[in-house]
């Protein structure tokens, strides 16, 4: 017996707060972090140097952008 492939099924659009966290972290990757370390913030209260933060500042959008991906998965 030949099994038939079922329909794909819709798929469910983007809520409105979905679509503002992923514009929040597109405008904090690609302004914000940027500025900061053009602008020499370093993230010495925090103990690190200025090579440290240059590792540790591009980190922020690339978590950001895993928690919003998850999430917006997760919550379809």
């Amino acid at each position: 017996m030949a099994h038939e492939p079922q329909e794909a099924q819709a798929e469910q659009p983007l809520t409105d707060r979905q679509s503002w966290a992923i514009i929040a972290v597109l405008v904090v990757s690609l302004l914000v972090i940027p500025a900061l370390i053009l602008l020499g913030g370093t993230l010495s209260p925090l103990g690190l140097t200025w090579m440290d933060t240059l590792v540790a500042l591009p980190m922020i959008p690339a978590v950001l952008f895993a928690l919003v991906g998850v999430w917006t998965a997760v919550r379809r």
